[in-house]
C-alpha cells in the first residue's frame, strides 16, 4: 500500500516542476537570445543618438521613456520564445508519457511551468529596467519616480502576456505553430484590430496590446488624453483619433486577460490526452 506521507505536497511538487522548467530555460539558447536582444536594444539606444550628433534627453523621465517604449516588444519576444510552447512540447516531444503517469496533478504541472515562465520574464524585465535606469542616472544624474510605476505595469502585462501564450500553447499541436501564433497574435492581429478600431474612432479598450501602452505613457506628465485631430482636405475634413489607455482600465484589462486565459488554458490542458 502506498504511503501518502511519502508523497510531496502539491506545493512542493509545483516548486519541483518550476525548478526543472527553470533549468530547461537556463540551458536553452532561446534565453541567451532574449538576453542578447536586451543588450542589443540598450546598446543601440545609447549609441545611435551621439552617432547622429544628438544629445540624450535631459529629463530622466523622458530619457527612461526612450528605453521603456520597447518594453512591450521585449515582453512579446520573451513569451514567444519561453512560454508559447511550454505545454504543447510535452505532447509533441512525447515527454508527457513520462510526466503524466506520475502521481502529480496536471494542474500542478501547469502551475509549476507557469511559475517558471513568469519568473524568467520577471528576470528579463528586471535586467532591462535595471540597466536602463543605471544609464539614465549616469547621464542625467537622477531617476524619475514614474519608472517604478512603469516597471509595475510591465510585470503585470508580462503575466498577462504569459497567460495568453499558455492558452495558445494549450490548443496548438506543435511548438512551431505555437511560436508563430503567439508572435502574430500580439504583434500583428491585436495591432491590426487596434488600428482598424482607432480609424473607425472606436477606442480599443479591450485589447491587451492597446492597454499595454500604459507602460510607456505613464512616463509622461501630464498623462496624455484622447483627442481627435481634424485635417481639412478640400471641402471635407479628415478626422484622426488618438487614443490612450487609462491606467486603471489598463490594469483591469490585464487582470481580466490573466484570469480568463489561465482558466481556459488550465481546463484545456487538464483534459487534453496524449495522441497515439
Amino acid at each position: 500500500m502506498a504511503n501518502n506521507s511519502s508523497i510531496p505536497s502539491d506545493f512542493n511538487q509545483m516548486m519541483t516542476v518550476a525548478r526543472y522548467e527553470l533549468l530547461k530555460y537556463l540551458r536553452s539558447r532561446r534565453l541567451l537570445g532574449l538576453f542578447a536582444l536586451e543588450f542589443l536594444m540598450i546598446a543601440l539606444i545609447m549609441i545611435v543618438p551621439p552617432a547622429l550628433g544628438r544629445d540624450y534627453p535631459e529629463d530622466p523621465a523622458e530619457f527612461s521613456k526612450v528605453f521603456i517604449q520597447w518594453v512591450w516588444f521585449l515582453i512579446v519576444i520573451g513569451v514567444t520564445l519561453l512560454a508559447s510552447d511550454s505545454l504543447v512540447s510535452e505532447f509533441q516531444s512525447r515527454t508527457g508519457y513520462l510526466l503524466f503517469p506520475n502521481p502529480i496533478k496536471k494542474r500542478i504541472i501547469f502551475a509549476g511551468k507557469f511559475l517558471a515562465s513568469v519568473a524568467i520574464i520577471f528576470v528579463a524585465l528586471s535586467i532591462f529596467y535595471g540597466i536602463s535606469s543605471i544609464l539614465v542616472f549616469a547621464v542625467d544624474g537622477g531617476l524619475s519616480n514614474l519608472t517604478a510605476s512603469s516597471f509595475g505595469l510591465a510585470l503585470l502585462f508580462g503575466i498577462a502576456a504569459t497567460s495568453v501564450a499558455y492558452l495558445v500553447s494549450s490548443v496548438m499541436k506543435g511548438s512551431t505553430g505555437a511560436l508563430v501564433m503567439t508572435f502574430a497574435l500580439f504583434l500583428l492581429i491585436f495591432s491590426i484590430v487596434d488600428g482598424i478600431l482607432t480609424f473607425a474612432k472606436v477606442k480599443p479598450n479591450f485589447s491587451i496590446s492597446f492597454a499595454a501602452g500604459a507602460i510607456e505613457y505613464i512616463m509622461e506628465t501630464p498623462y496624455p488624453t484622447d483627442f481627435i485631430r481634424q485635417i481639412p482636405i478640400g471641402n471635407d475634413v479628415l478626422e484622426i483619433a488618438y487614443y490612450y489607455p487609462e491606467v486603471t482600465t489598463a490594469v483591469i484589462v490585464a487582470i481580466v486577460y490573466i484570469i480568463a486565459a489561465l482558466a481556459a488554458a488550465m481546463v484545456i490542458f487538464s483534459r487534453r490526452e496524449m495522441a497515439a
